[in-house]
């Protein structure tokens, strides 16, 4: 009996053996193109309106972009159970698209790009629960509903850029407990389309991109892990004081191109001791104090040109200690004291950017003349385009053309 067993078992290797290896040694889908004999094979661009039959079983990744694809089923991909990247971004796909069970026969798959399939009006509810990683870029999603993303425990990385998402319902993130990184780029969500605390559960959140959306005000009670904050394009009016005080971890705040931000209060960046860059790029802000930058300790670049800022008081970057590169060009600045660049104070600033400031170069400027014409560190960027535009008879003249005893006052 035992031998009859063992037989048996043989038998069945056997077959399954040869199974398996005539499924692997399947050729290239015709019109396909494949490297790494199978593992990749790509079939973009040839107008299938559905997945191609005969894929090799050893395939890993799969690309099927650019297509007219609007429907896949889970024979579809049957044997593909080494598969790991599936590619089917601009197709023609919509949720109903996606029954029920499509992708159960892909126990290895990890990336789905749905993207650019603008039928696509919702995060579909059958996707596999294993996928670390998601695309759902350029669809046309509009409202991120509270159960949206229950099943996908697992996910990491998700973007969802460029559709015309207005609301994030409250309770969305509450299962993705391990996504790091979270993309919602060139949408458009409100105030009251970010509903308090709504990325909270997301604990190991460590970027968080909310670019050109219609923001007014940064969202309340961001996860405290946060490595790198995005608010780029919004219409952010104010930064209120310690408004990111729980973000500890911070590495990376860009707040650019927002004419709106009039005002950075005092204080705004305490607790912010880890940030290493800030960029405040062609904002609205018309004024610094000698707080407005506390608690940037550890800031080794800021970036505040293209601003309305007509002064800088002499200890304004005295907390950063660390500070390396100064960018100050194209505001309304028009003298600056000595203390503003002491390296005494601040050791590793090596680069400051002054030029496309209205220079009124008389006696309290003759230092900063000086200072060029003797490579005194910092280096100051481009001297030749820092120009004067006061008093008169040196208004258009750039700084090389000038020596430092014209530098005068009365």
């Amino acid at each position: 009996m035992a031998s009859l067993r063992a037989v048996l078992l043989l038998v069945i290797a056997a077959v399954l053996l040869a199974w398996v290896t005539a499924v692997s040694d399947r050729p290239c889908p015709e019109h396909c193109e494949c490297q790494q004999g199978t593992l990749i094979v790509n079939c973009s661009r040839l107008s299938l309106t559905s997945v191609p039959p005969g894929l090799p079983a050893n395939v890993q990744q799969l690309i099927l972009e650019n297509n007219d694809i609007a429907k896949v089923s889970r024979s579809d991909f049957q044997g593909l159970k080494s598969l790991q990247f599936l590619d089917l971004s601009s197709n023609q796909l919509s949720s109903h698209g996606i029954p029920e069970g499509a992708f159960d026969d892909l126990p290895s798959l990890r990336t789905l790009d749905l993207s650019g399939n603008r039928k696509f009006v919702d995060i579909p509810a059958s996707l596999p629960s294993q996928l670390t990683t998601l695309y759902f870029i350029e669809n046309s999603l509009t409202h991120v509903r509270k159960d949206a993303f229950t099943n996908l425990t697992d996910l990491i990385y998700l973007d969802i850029s460029y559709n015309g998402v207005e609301s994030i319902a409250p309770g969305a993130f509450q299962n993705l407990s391990n996504l790091a990184v979270f993309y919602c780029d060139f949408n458009k969500l409100k105030d009251n389309g970010v509903p308090p605390s709504v990325f909270k559960p997301a604990g190991k959140l460590s970027i968080l991109g909310l670019r050109f959306n219609q923001l007014t005000r940064v969202p309340g009670d961001l996860p405290p892990g946060l490595e790198h904050l995005d608010l780029v394009g919004n219409k952010i009016v104010e930064l209120p004081s310690r408004v990111f005080s729980n973000l500890t971890e911070l590495q990376t705040l860009e707040i650019w191109q927002q004419p709106s931000l009039t005002t950075i209060a005092d204080d705004a960046f305490d607790g912010l001791g880890k940030l290493q860059i800030l960029d405040a790029t062609s904002t609205g802000l018309n004024k610094v104090t000698n707080r407005t930058f506390t608690g940037l300790v550890g800031a080794w670049e800021v970036y505040m040109s293209l601003n309305k800022i007509p002064a800088i008081p002499a200890g304004a970057f005295h907390d950063m200690k660390n500070l390396s590169s100064l960018w100050l060009d194209a505001n309304l600045i028009t003298t600056l004291s000595p203390e503003v660049l002491d390296t005494r104070i601040l050791p590793r600033l090596s680069e400051v950017f002054l030029w496309g400031n209205p220079w009124t170069c008389d006696c309290h400027l003759r230092w900063l003349k000086e200072h060029i014409d003797n490579n005194t560190a910092p280096t100051i960027d481009s001297p030749h385009l820092n120009v004067c535009n006061a008093p008169p008879k040196l208004k258009g003249r750039a700084f090389d053309t000038l020596s430092p005893k014209d530098f005068v006052c009365g």
